[in-house]
């Protein structure tokens, strides 16, 4: 099966939340696979939502509550989101390429954030999230990207009966060449 991960060694449950997130992050990037930029960005069903959508409001999710929330960064313009009705509106600057490089950057800098941390019980930094710590960001990271990796399942097959096992099996292949 494409999305069943190997577990980590040990009782380690920081890299067991990571190696969840990867997968969510991963299945949801594979939604884009071999699409244009207009493709990408068609919507199927009654919604709003698109792939690639779902791609930069994830990307912009994983931002607020890790660098934002957790890390106490100032995201001028990301947190706090200052028009939620445009966070699935996107614009020309709105690509398949960009986004899926600014994902894995966002992925690399959450992995040094939560793996610095002293503990999961650490709090959010940010005076605006005080009352979370880094293991319920990170299980709500999951619930949230896994959503609208199911989302976007949905779309990508009602746009061109691609399924997120094979992409998932195709981004993997690709990535060992």
């Amino acid at each position: 099966m494409a999305t069943l991960m190997t577990p980590p060694t040990g009782n380690d449950e920081r890299a067991a939340l990571l190696l969840f997130l990867t997968t969510q992050r991963n299945a949801l990037i594979a939604s884009v696979h071999g699409l244009t930029d207009a493709d990408a960005g068609k919507t199927t069903t009654a919604s709003e939502l698109s792939v690639l959508a779902l791609l930069r409001h994830a990307i912009r999710t994983e931002r607020r509550w890790i660098l934002a929330g957790l890390d106490g960064q100032d995201l001028p313009g990301e947190w706090p989101p200052s028009d939620w009705s445009k966070e699935f509106v996107l614009g020309p600057e709105d690509t398949v390429a960009g986004h899926i490089a600014t994902y894995r950057e966002t992925a690399a800098r959450t992995e040094e954030i939560v793996n610095a941390l002293p503990s999961l019980d650490v709090m959010c930094r940010n005076k605006l999230a005080p009352q979370w710590n880094a293991r319920w960001v990170l299980l709500h990271l999951i619930e949230e990207i896994a959503r609208h990796a199911g989302h976007a399942d949905i779309i990508r097959e009602s746009l061109d009966g691609a399924k997120a096992p094979d992409l998932v099996d195709a981004v993997n292949a690709a990535g060992a060449e």
